[in-house]
């Protein structure tokens, strides 16, 4: 209860304080949004944030909307600037542009687009140029203000002021007055519905008014482009006001100047960004060599977290000037990897891979004539460690080891790559400098420290190494293990080395480290903490400090504070374990998130020097922490999740469902009311969603879990993907939410969208009460057609019954064409047997004739004989008679006209066809083919044709040309088939 009481009481007391901070040392981190980032013109002239977070640029393309992570262009319907904005108590953001002025509104796809109030003006006085400021007054009324007239927007209606002279300058809402500068003749205010002239306000002619805001000691403070001051006590009493920043205001030139948490604001022109406190003394100063991306500076806004927002000339800038972190780094003029560090009598020396840096260190330090830091002579080049032994500067550098005298490198000795200096406690005027290759030794003689020797026995590189209460000293090697040694009593050699590694309780013999804590050694593995066990000569789980970290990680770091708290470097992650009043722990981490995986690896630097200065060693450079600044906004700072655009597709289309902003009740919600949520058709059951954290520091880090309610069952794990996308949602309600998770671990509230798809038309209510309509009309066209089957059925078995006789009949007569068909094959069969008796006997009776023609012959041949030597007349008479007869019966023409009618008979007029389809066929060649179709062989034909076998051969070959047979078809083949 005490501790909260106090706890509150710091924070009413504190916040006075508070809101008065201006962080001065080092840079602040800065964000450089370039033209090419947010796609628009590269000059930006207003901003201004709504209530979810969402920020908004008058750029010269329309008015930019950005929520961290996706950049959008409102145009304007002229297509023209966005000179200015504000936003009222309701979150309405008016915009003021060319020619044109009005408000933004989200649309019904919640889109924001811009409202012209030009209809509401007058028409003489609707002919104007740019809306150069645009101011919200207290009782919601707003101006805006153009070169030639003041246009008030009350209670919807708009009044014209029109103004007492030209040129004038812009004006200025201070104090529910709204003031008009008019460089000819001085200030003017507006009251009601006319503008009075301010007496003695001509101390102001000729100046360029570029600021006007409250002030505590001022109590209106007026700055001109030209850098002058002038307070004004609202009445009529002006005074040039005089301090140290006007000579760097009247050079750089002011653009803007706003009032904000830690102080004023300063744009300028030409020389980037002053920062000062309210008093005016100048706390920080931001340029292009200071991490800026451009020097003209046209408007400056403070968000919800305390930092602000440049627009630039040419982009936009972000800078944390709320934040306990700051750089040092190449901006500083501080060039290479941080190593080491130490702040000692008002010097602060830096360590880089660069060499050894120092400057002069105080708060009241101006930052516009900064101490630079300045190299220390031979020291540049790989610089490891700088240590402060009884009252000298040891630098342990790449070279070998040296002390720091007078702003020089002075070398010790005569060695190379030393790592760390160890005091020996066991010896108190003795020193340990371990290096590259061992040990050496240095001996404190009066007020000089000198060289002794090498430490013989020892030869492995030793750059971290501690002493224990026994004298030992360990000596951790980065990828081998650590050695434990005993030293000679005058130091000269190592006696004992005992080497621990895996087999002596750690998880590996790599990334094993000593520390000192508290007055006790440290040891950290691979992964775990340990602590030595001398009984057992092992190495065990640190009993306190295992508990404080996850198992798996890899402990790089450990360092102690004053006050007993202890920073660690655990895996990518930094942090400190606070040490409470009854002795033990407690985490605290979130607060150094953005330093995530920036340490340098395996040579983490973490110095902690008083409860306002802490340096870190990262790889671009140095980070200052101020362990006592509370950010002032962003302590305990909540900030929206928004689903910035619903879309859904057909699988050939893709259509905005939503552009993630509702109107409710005339203002811009976070929430979606019930008119808002979408009925989708079933077609458009693909959808994607995209939304973003709204928070700007260290985005790219914000983390987001999602769940589809009444589809998934879970929240996904946490992922840093902005956008999530579903497909083939089957109809139903769903619920989309997503949450997120900025880079100090805190969760945002969830943001849903609500939304139904619809059944497919084949689902719907009307095609239910279709398909019952139609199922009844199937139940009576089924009832129908059942009692047309019975008909059917019995109309059918009717047929059958007919048809059984009828087949019955057609069976009979089958049988009886069956026994027909019998009858006329046996018919048949017995005609080819005929046929083919037939065409034996007539082979039979042709080979006859030609034996009987042979025999005839013979007999001839014999009678000529007995002729030739009968003598008696009338018996040659008798024989010639004879010879004549033979003669005549050997003329078988007679015989084969005989034998080709039966043949043409026999084989449906072949021998006819033949010489109908063949003219130029012989008599012969007509036997040879009727030989061929009796299938007689070579032989029996040579017999018939009285010729030889070859010449039947001939016969043969004449034929087949006069037929004009191919080589490939056989003769006789093609005289059987013609």
């Amino acid at each position: 209860m005490k501790r909260l009481l106090s706890l509150l009481l710091f924070i009413l007391f504190g916040q006075v304080n508070l809101s008065a901070q201006v962080k001065d040392e080092g840079i602040p981190f800065i964000r450089n949004y370039v033209q090419k980032e947010y796609n628009a013109s590269a000059q930006n002239w207003a901003a201004v944030q709504d209530h979810r977070g969402v920020m908004y640029f008058g750029n010269n393309y329309g008015v930019l909307e950005y929520d961290g992570n996706n950049w959008q262009v409102i145009i304007l319907p002229n297509r023209t600037i966005a000179r200015s904005l504000a936003i009222s108590k309701d979150g309405t953001i008016y915009v003021g542009g060319q020619n044109d002025f009005g408000y933004l509104r989200p649309n019904r796809q919640g889109t924001m687009e811009f409202v012209s109030l030009k209809v509401q003006v007058p028409a003489d006085d609707r002919s104007f140029d740019d809306v150069w400021k645009t101011y919200v007054t207290e009782d919601g009324g707003v101006y805006f203000c153009t070169v030639k007239a003041i246009y008030h927007l009350q209670n919807k209606q708009i009044k014209v002021h029109r103004l007492p002279g030209y040129p004038w300058g812009f004006p200025f809402y201070v104090r529910n007055t709204l003031y008009v500068p008019v460089p000819e003749k001085g200030m003017y205010e507006v009251q009601g519905n006319k503008m009075s002239f301010i007496p003695n306000s001509d101390i102001l002619k000729g100046e360029t008014i570029t600021g006007m805001l409250p002030h505590h000691k001022a109590g209106i403070l007026l700055v001109t482009g030209e850098g002058k001051m002038y307070s004004y006590d609202g009445y009529n009493h002006f005074k040039e006001w005089k301090l140290p920043i006007s000579p760097f205001l009247e050079a750089a030139k002011v653009n803007t100047v706003v009032s904000f948490s830690g102080g004023l604001a300063f744009g300028t022109a030409h020389n980037g960004l002053l920062l000062t406190d309210k008093d005016g003394t100048p706390r920080q100063h931001l340029n292009i060599e200071k991490g800026l991306q451009n020097n003209s500076i046209r408007s400056i806004y403070q968000d919800d977290t305390g930092n602000l927002w440049l627009g630039l000339n040419n982009g936009i800038s972000y800078v944390e000037s709320n934040s306990a972190f700051t750089h040092f780094n190449a901006n500083n003029g501080l060039p290479g990897t941080a190593y080491t560090s130490l702040l000692d009598n008002g010097q602060l020396y830096l360590g880089t891979s660069d060499g050894l840096y120092f400057k002069e260190w105080s708060n009241r330090e101006s930052p516009l004539h900064p101490a630079p830091f300045q190299l220390v002579e031979g020291a540049q080049g790989q610089v490891y460690n700088l240590q402060k032994v009884k009252d000298k500067l040891l630098l342990s550098h790449h070279e070998g080891p040296f002390e720091i005298r007078d702003g020089k490198a002075e070398r010790l000795s005569d060695h190379r790559g030393a790592w760390f200096f160890l005091p020996l406690k066991s010896h108190p005027d003795y020193l340990l400098c371990g290096t590259y290759t061992g040990l050496l030794l240095y001996k404190f003689e009066g007020e000089e420290l000198k060289f002794v020797r090498s430490v013989k026995g020892f030869n492995e590189s030793s750059r971290v190494m501690e002493e224990d209460d026994a004298g030992n000293i360990w000596i951790a090697h980065g990828y081998k293990g650590i050695f434990k040694l005993a030293l000679s009593d005058d130091l000269s050699k190592v006696v004992d080395t005992k080497f621990y590694g895996e087999e002596s309780g750690f998880p590996s013999n790599i990334f094993i480290n000593v520390f000192k804590i508290n007055g006790e050694l440290v040891f950290t593995g691979e992964h775990g903490i340990y602590k030595y066990n001398k009984r057992s000569d092992r190495f065990e789980k640190h009993t306190v400090f295992s508990k404080l970290f996850d198992p798996g990680v890899h402990i790089r770091k450990l360092a102690e504070d004053v006050d007993g708290n202890i920073w660690f470097s655990a895996g990518k992650e930094m942090g400190v374990l606070k040490k409470k009043s009854n002795g033990n722990f407690e985490v605290e981490k979130n607060i150094f998130n953005k330093l995530s995986g920036k340490l340098v690896g395996g040579f983490e630097h973490i110095a902690h020097y008083d409860r306002s200065n802490m340096l870190i060693g990262t790889d671009e450079g140095f980070v200052h922490y101020h362990p006592s600044y509370l950010q002032t906004d962003n302590i305990d700072h909540t900030y929206h999740t928004l689903i910035r655009q619903v879309s859904a597709t057909d699988g050939a289309t893709d259509t905005l469902i939503s552009g993630g902003a509702f109107l409710h009740q005339a203002q811009v919600s976070v929430n979606q009311s019930e008119e808002f949520k979408p009925a989708l058709p079933f077609a458009f059951n693909s959808l994607k969603f995209i939304y973003s954290g709204v928070t700007y520091e260290e985005n790219e880090q914000v983390q987001y879990q999602y769940m589809l309610e009444g589809f998934d069952k879970n929240w996904s794990g946490w992922s840093t993907t902005p956008q999530k996308e579903y497909t083939n949602l089957p109809e139903g309600t769903y619920t989309f939410k997503v949450k997120a998770r900025d880079v100090y671990n805190r969760a945002s509230e969830e943001a849903t969208f609500g939304f139904t798809v619809l059944p497919p038309w084949y689902r719907t209510v009307w095609a239910n009460g279709l398909y019952l309509m139609l199922g009844l009309l199937v139940l009576w066209l089924l009832k129908r057609l059942i009692d047309r089957r019975v008909r059917w059925q019995q109309e059918q078995l009717k047929i059958e019954q007919e048809k059984a006789l009828r087949l019955k009949e057609a069976a009979h007569v089958e049988e009886v064409l069956k026994a027909e068909k019998e009858i006329i094959k046996l018919n048949n069969d017995k005609l080819e047997s005929e046929l083919d008796h037939k065409s034996k006997e007539l082979a039979s009776s042709a080979m006859h004739v030609m034996q009987s023609l042979e025999t005839i012959g013979k007999v001839r041949g014999q009678l000529q004989t007995v002729m030739e030597q009968v003598e008696d007349k009338q018996a040659l008479h008798h024989l010639r008679k004879v010879l004549r007869s033979v003669e005549e019966d050997m003329k078988v023409e007679n015989n084969w006209d005989q034998f080709e009618l039966h043949f043409n008979q026999l084989h449906q007029n072949f021998l006819k066809r033949l010489r109908h389809d063949f003219q130029d066929l012989t008599h012969r060649d007509i036997k040879l083919c009727a030989y061929l179709r009796m299938n007689l062989t070579s032989k029996e034909i040579a017999s018939l044709l009285n010729l030889s076998l070859r010449g039947v051969e001939t016969s043969r070959y004449r034929l087949r040309k006069k037929l004009n047979l191919e080589q490939e078809v056989n003769l006789t083949e093609f005289i059987l088939k013609y």
